[in-house]
């Protein structure tokens, strides 16, 4: 079985807004990509949702989720960096799920069959860890096995996944897919003007 973790912790600074909260089509950029992620077949564990910035504030919006698989994650020490998110993400996970799906809370392009073409394509794998990669650039979201669990809580700083990535580099399964949109996160305000109105 398969649990997304959702980094959503962040304080937004070069955006200058709280993205996870902008206006997507009828609702929030980040309802859109639970929304997505809900939406997958292959997705059958858990979808958590790692807050930490105005946690309080965004779980307002995240109130209507009835679905069995919806959880959400605090991360007191989100200010630590990126790291310390994927680790509260990996805490406490039920023994079915053999593998997490980690990416960002600001990647509502992403949709559910971006997300089951990429389960489909590591469960034909032999590797325990894949990243999808358009025009040679990676993109999310990573699978990684929940063997690699104890390199995950070794994690530190901003840099999220790479030293882990790097430390197994032989073992990463690079899957080219051609669409762009695995590559696409909304970093700066006129990133999410311009992909806000280019597929509104």
């Amino acid at each position: 079985m398969y649990t997304a973790v959702v980094l959503a912790a962040g304080k937004a600074d070069r955006m200058g807004k709280l993205k996870q909260l902008l206006p997507w089509k009828e609702k929030t950029v980040l309802e859109t990509v639970v929304d997505n992620v809900l939406d997958s077949e292959y997705i059958d564990d858990e979808v958590r949702v790692v807050l930490g910035a105005e946690a309080d504030r965004i779980k307002k919006k995240l109130t209507n989720y009835s679905d069995a698989r919806f959880r959400i994650k605090e991360n007191p020490d989100y200010e630590e960096g990126m790291s310390s998110s994927i680790k509260k993400g990996a805490e406490d996970l039920s023994k079915n799920t053999k593998a997490l799906l980690v990416f960002l809370g600001d990647q509502p392009l992403i949709t559910a069959d971006i997300f089951d073409n990429i389960i489909k394509e590591f469960e034909k794998s032999s590797s325990d860890i894949m990243q999808p990669v358009y025009n040679e650039k990676p993109g999310h979201p990573v699978l990684i096995s929940t063997d690699y669990l104890p390199d995950i809580k070794k994690l530190k700083g901003p840099m999220g996944l790479k030293p882990l990535l790097e430390k197994y580099s032989k073992e990463v399964y690079y899957f080219s897919i051609d669409n762009k949109k695995i590559i696409i996160d909304l970093d700066y305000y006129d990133d999410y003007l311009y992909y806000k109105n280019k597929y509104e």
